[in-house]
């Protein structure tokens, strides 16, 4: 007990701090309270929660495909009953209330009386496109490859990459495909999904990667000639992070170029001004030769190293050695004490892309073997991605 009560002082003194402003305290108070829950416990109650955490995971995907929390959040806070969801979706009201049980114990939405429900800040959250898409995502793919990990155990076995030939993924042997890429040319609401997820996974308030890696200076040397190419997004997607690079920076000269599979840019409505599409498969020889930047976020923790170092080399063989810098924005693992989030994120990485999240040291031993030299890596004081900076390595 003594060290639950002295968890509890140090939590006391982040929370000020946090309320504070400090940059890092939000991140180490969660830590804490985290803490302080293994601690509390006792094993059987840590066991129990494991057990049970998945019938959270089933009640908020039944909430989001019926629509519950956006009918609780258009009330602002006013009290939705169950009776009322139970009338807008034809479910049983008891049932209803079994469900909603679940999610006010989790914080999704605020219990206001007997069967009566309000919405609150996560609420309002959990209906935004991205996270709906977050939801569908996650839960449809990962559900359905946990109901098949026992059988590919027993069967095909583990395999991490899957590089090799007759080498099956847990992703291949539940869905098909043998990764995500794969099912997203096939599966149209799941391309959505995840395009919704990926275009709003860098929230308004979390540092930017132009910011952690303060491209304005570092850009300043870019030639003039507007004709010139400041920045290449590699397989960047809806655009979003150019977009908001070129709000922030709409001084700085050159052309900004988002380059993806045609059927990820075919789904964007309208380029955004001040950016270009082109087509590009990445493992296909670079055109643009020589830009000022080029720019690689959460796309290297998709692949193995041997997949990597074929992306990675045609970055190189476009770069000007003494102009050129590439930009990988990931996540840079510790070696001692990953947080829960990266840790999850490294095994979603194996689950969805036989993929991985890299260390400091793996990081820089993948860039050598390409001819690539790591200037800085470049950390934010809040978030857990960061930035690193690299040239092609000049001849010795």
């Amino acid at each position: 007990m003594a060290a639950v009560i002295e968890r509890l002082r140090k939590l006391e003194t982040l929370a000020a701090a946090d309320a504070a402003g400090e940059p890092k305290a939000h991140g180490e108070l969660l830590k804490g309270i985290s803490d302080l829950l293994l601690k509390a416990e006792t094993p059987i109650e840590t066991t129990s929660r494991l057990n049970f955490q998945s019938l959270q995971n089933i009640c908020v995907r039944i909430a989001v495909e019926k629509d519950w929390l956006h009918t609780i959040a258009a009330k602002h806070g006013k009290p939705v009953t169950a009776g009322q969801l139970s009338d807008e979706t034809g479910l049983d009201e008891i049932f209803v209330v079994r469900i909603m049980r679940v999610l006010t114990a989790i914080g999704l939405c605020d219990e206001l009386g007997v069967q009566a429900y309000g919405s609150n800040a996560k609420t309002e959250f959990k209906i935004h496109p991205g996270s709906i898409g977050a939801e569908k995502h996650h839960f449809d793919l990962d559900f359905a490859m946990g109901g098949r990990l026992v059988d590919y155990m027993r069967g095909p076995g583990i395999h991490q990459f899957a590089d090799n030939p007759g080498e099956v993924t847990l992703f291949q042997h539940t869905h098909g495909s043998k990764t995500i890429f794969g099912l997203l040319e096939k599966n149209a609401e799941q391309k959505q999904c995840f395009d919704d997820y990926m275009r709003s996974r860098r929230l308004a308030d979390a540092p930017q990667w132009f910011n952690i890696y303060p491209a304005a200076t570092k850009f300043g040397d870019a030639h003039k000639n507007t004709d010139a190419v400041l920045l290449v997004d590699i397989g960047g997607g809806p655009g979003q992070e150019l977009e908001r690079f070129r709000a922030n920076n709409p001084d700085i000269p050159g052309r900004c170029v988002l380059q993806d599979l045609p059927l990820t840019l075919r789904r964007i409505d309208k380029m955004p001004e001040g950016i270009e599409a082109m087509e590009h498969d990445f493992f296909t020889p670079q055109p643009i030769k020589g830009a000022r930047a080029y720019f690689l976020r959460d796309v290297l923790h998709n692949w193995s190293d041997a997949q990597s170092v074929k992306i990675l080399s045609r970055v190189v063989e476009a770069m000007d050695p003494k102009y050129s810098t590439l930009l990988i924005d990931d996540y840079v693992l510790s070696d001692l004490n990953v947080s829960l989030r990266e840790a999850e994120m490294d095994v979603l990485m194996w689950l969805h892309t036989s993929g991985i999240e890299r260390t400091e040291r793996h990081w820089t031993a993948l860039c050598r073997s390409v001819g690539l030299e790591i200037i800085k890596i470049w950390s934010a004081d809040r978030g857990k991605e960061s930035v690193i900076e690299l040239r092609k390595a000049l001849p010795k």
